[in-house]
Parts: C-alpha cells; sequence; structure tokens
C-alpha cells in the first residue's frame, strides 16, 4: 500500500536502518540494545564504539607512561628492594578502592561515576608529582605515582569496559571487542614511545626525565571529563537504581561466582596465575637493576624498551592472530595459554639470572607480557560479555582487579625468599611452581566450559536473547 512504512516490506527486519534519512533534528529512535541490525557491519560497530576505545587510549598511554617512568625513578633513587614494599602497597590500594566502588558500579549511572574517579585520580596524582618535583618525600611520592600508575592499568580500564558490556551484545562485541583492544595497544605503545624517547630529548633540553608524568593526569581528566559527554545518547547502563550495602554488592557477585562452577575455578586459576606472574615481574626489574645499574633515564629506556617490544608484538598478535586463535581453540583455550607461558617464563628468568644474562631474562619476562595483554585480555573481556549487565562490572573486579591485586601482595613476600638466601634465581623459580598448580584449574575451566553455558546464572535480558542465540 502507498501508505505503508519500507519497514512492511521488510517484516524480518533484516534491511539496514538508515538513520541519514532522519532529517536533521527530527525524532530519532533509539536502538534497543541486543537488535539484529544491518549496521552490525565494521563501520556502524566502529562508529560507537570509538569514544570508548580513544578513552581507553589515553587512560593506556596515562598508565604505562606512568608505569615506567616512576618505576625507573623509584629503582634509581632506592634500590629494588623499594619494590618489595610498593608492590604490595599498589595491590591493597586496588582492593581499597575497588572495594568502594564495588558497591556503587553496577548501581548507579556509570558515566557520572567515572568522571568523579578520574577526576579523584588526577588531582592526587598532582600532588604527588608536585612533591617529586620540590624533592619532599621523594621515595614516597614516586611510591605514590606507581600505585597511581596501578589504578590507571587496572582499575580504570574496569570502568570504561563495563561501559563497553553495556553498549554492546555478546554477538557486537565479538566483532568490535578486539578492534577497542588493538587501541589500548596503541596507547600502551604511544606511552612505551614517549618513556623511550622522552630521556635523551629532555637531557638535551636540561629539564628532568620526570617531567614527562605531567600528561598522566591530563590524560585522565581529559577522559572524565569528555566520555560522559560522549556517551549522553549512547546504550550505558543507569545502574539498577537500588540500594546495596558493601557486603550485599560482594555477596551478589560472589554468589555468582559460586552458583556457576566453572567461574570459581577461573577464580582459582587467576589468582595462582598473577601470583606467579606478578613475583616473576618483580624479579625480573630486580635483576634487571642489578645487571644495568641505576641510572634512571637507562633504567628508562631499557624498561620502556622491553615493554614496547612486547606490545608491538601483542598488536601484531592481536592484528593478524588472536581472533583465529580464538575461533579455534575458544574462549576457555585462550586462557590456558597465561598459565603455560608464565611457567615458562619463571624458569628462563631464573636461567638468566643465574647467568647474568639480561637477554635471557628480557626473554622471560616478554613470555609473560605479550599473552597477558593479548590473548589473555580477549579471553577475559569474551567471558566477562556472557555475565548479565546487572552484575558484570563487580563480577569483573573478583576475576579481573582481585587477582592483580593478590598478586602484588604475593610477590613481595615471595622476593623475600631471594634476599633472605641471596639466591635470586629462586624466585622466579617460584613463580614457576605457583603455574603449574594453575594448570589444573584451568584445564578444569576448558573441561567445564560448555557445559557452565547452560547456567541459568548466565541468562541474559529479553532484548538481548535473539542476538545472543
Amino acid at each position: 500500500m502507498a501508505g505503508d512504512s519500507p519497514a512492511d516490506d521488510d517484516p524480518w527486519g533484516f534491511l539496514p536502518k538508515r538513520d541519514a534519512l532522519v532529517p536533521e533534528g527530527g525524532p530519532v529512535e533509539k536502538r534497543e540494545r541486543g537488535e539484529l541490525r544491518g549496521e552490525m557491519v565494521g563501520t556502524s560497530l566502529k562508529r560507537r564504539a570509538w569514544p570508548i576505545a580513544l578513552c581507553l587510549a589515553l587512560v593506556s598511554v596515562a598508565g604505562f607512561l606512568t608505569e615506567v617512568v616512576a618505576t625507573s625513578h623509584l629503582l634509581s633513587v632506592a634500590g629494588p628492594n623499594s619494590l618489595a614494599i610498593v608492590f604490595p602497597l599498589g595491590g591493597a590500594g586496588l582492593l581499597l578502592l575497588g572495594a568502594l566502588q564495588f558497591q556503587f558500579v553496577d548501581q548507579k549511572e556509570r558515566l557520572p561515576l567515572l568522571r568523579l574517579v578520574t577526576s579523584g585520580y588526577a588531582v592526587v596524582y598532582a600532588i604527588a608529582f608536585a612533591l617529586i618535583v620540590a624533592s619532599v618525600a621523594e621515595s614516597v611520592a614516586t611510591g605514590a605515582v606507581i600505585m597511581m600508575g596501578d589504578q590507571l592499568n587496572f582499575l580504570v580500564p574496569l570502568l570504561v569496559w563495563s561501559l563497553a558490556g553495556d553498549e554492546f551484545n555478546v554477538a557486537e562485541g565479538r566483532k568490535i571487542f578486539g578492534w577497542i583492544v588493538s587501541w589500548t595497544y596503541g596507547g600502551q605503545i604511544l606511552g612505551l614511545l614517549l618513556s623511550v624517547a622522552t630521556p635523551s630529548v629532555l637531557s638535551s633540553l636540561d629539564i628532568d626525565v620526570i617531567w614527562i608524568l605531567v600528561l598522566a593526569p591530563v590524560a585522565v581528566l581529559f577522559v572524565g571529563l569528555w566520555l560522559p559527554v560522549a556517551l549522553k545518547d549512547s546504550a550505558a547502563s543507569t545502574g539498577l537504581h537500588r540500594e546495596e550495602n558493601a557486603l550485599e554488592a560482594v555477596k551478589s557477585a560472589w554468589d555468582f561466582i559460586q552458583g556457576v562452577p566453572v567461574w570459581r575455578a577461573f577464580v582459582v586459576s587467576s589468582v595462582l596465575t598473577f601470583v606467579a606472574g606478578m613475583t616473576a615481574f618483580l624479579a625480573y626489574l630486580g635483576g634487571a637493576e642489578r645487571l644495568l645499574g641505576d641510572d634512571p633515564g637507562s633504567l628508562q629506556v631499557h624498561l620502556g624498551g622491553v615493554m614496547l617490544v612486547s606490545f608491538t608484538l601483542c598488536l601484531l598478535l592481536q592484528k593478524f592472530g588472536a581472533e583465529k586463535l580464538q575461533d579455534k581453540i575458544g574462549i576457555p583455550g585462550v586462557l590456558l595459554i597465561l598459565p603455560i607461558a608464565t611457567v615458562v617464563a619463571g624458569i628462563a628468568i631464573a636461567v638468566g639470572i643465574a647467568a647474568d644474562s639480561i637477554w635471557v631474562i628480557l626473554f622471560g619476562i616478554s613470555l609473560w607480557l605479550v599473552p597477558r595483554w593479548s590473548v589473555d585480555e580477549n579471553g577475559r573481556r569474551g567471558a566477562l560479555a556472557l555475565v548479565p549487565d546487572e552484575r558484570r562490572t563487580r563480577v569483573s573486579f573478583l576475576v579481573d582487579l582481585g587477582p592483580i591485586a593478590v598478586g602484588l601482595l604475593a610477590a613481595a613476600p615471595l622476593m623475600a625468599v631471594g634476599e633472605l638466601t641471596d639466591q635470586y634465581w629462586l624466585v622466579p623459580i617460584l613463580a614457576g611452581v605457583i603455574a603449574v598448580v594453575a594448570l589444573p584449574w584451568s584445564l578444569r575451566v576448558r573441561r567445564d566450559w560448555e557445559d557452565s553455558l547452560l547456567n541459568w546464572r548466565l541468562r541474559r535480558r529479553k532484548q538481548n536473547r535473539i542476538a545472543d542465540f
């Protein structure tokens, strides 16, 4: 009929919606999250995802620049033993600030919460940076900046990723999450490039290398102010709009973990793997300082260079092989890679320390860094996309943030074994042994994964069922 709309000729909704035909200033029908759309092809998804991708990239620039510059500075002024204090404090900080956000992150609107959190980080960061420049409590202030770097690398991305989980259903996420992750690699690589290049540039200008850190709070503040504006008309979650105390919030997430047996195994495997990985990383930093000396510029170039090469490999793997690998062996198969790599990494770093070979040590730490930030990151994002929206971020805190924080807390006591025995090669060996213990739990995840998908706790919201099917 003449009065029929174009949709009448397409009752199943296979044709793409042409938003460009909507008159300027006219009403735009909001997209239902989870509906099948012809626009799921790359261009439309990327248009919706680019604000999230850009902000993750900026957070990565700030976080990785901070980690390399501040860690190198602390090694120079206080030695490797100082990291045995900063690591557990960083882990405790992640748990504390994570707990403060834990209660509210899935209840309240995430965009205002993101603005509040990032503004707070920027202020604390700026104060600590000012103390370093003024040489007031320099070691303490540098340690505080390193802990801010932990927040930027591990906690803030969880908040931003929760927005991605709200915006994209599982089918869409499978197509776009890898593209978003590639932006984080771009940010990480840019941050590492800055850390490698700035010592010589700033030295020629007679400027202390520590001044490059001023970029970090600026980037964080921009993310907190701009992303809520960019996503104000998106499908970003508005939260549950009901009050829960901290105990109820933790119980909600833990009930999910307990109710889906494979996720219990996933948590145990993750905790053991990250304890091993963080211990191996601390052993690497100590070994590098003993072999290379304590010049902050040299340490910064070395640490930044190692991570730059590793993350360039991550980017190449992400672009050419990660998606194919996940399609071939599935999410549980991908999650098995990091524990295996950590076993080999621990052995390699131990051999390098015992033989005073910086190259073997570098090879070992790359075996941890590359899968940690590439295929394992993809696998975790894919697994968490299966969790219902109203619990996703809190569950993410338990399976992502929790293992990292525990790893930071446990690495220092394990490092003490090397200090007490004067046999530093024992530390990465301990890391490898812990990673071996993680393997049976990872194999259980792989074995029971398919059956777990039938669990009612993974039921999606009504508007997502068609796409998820």
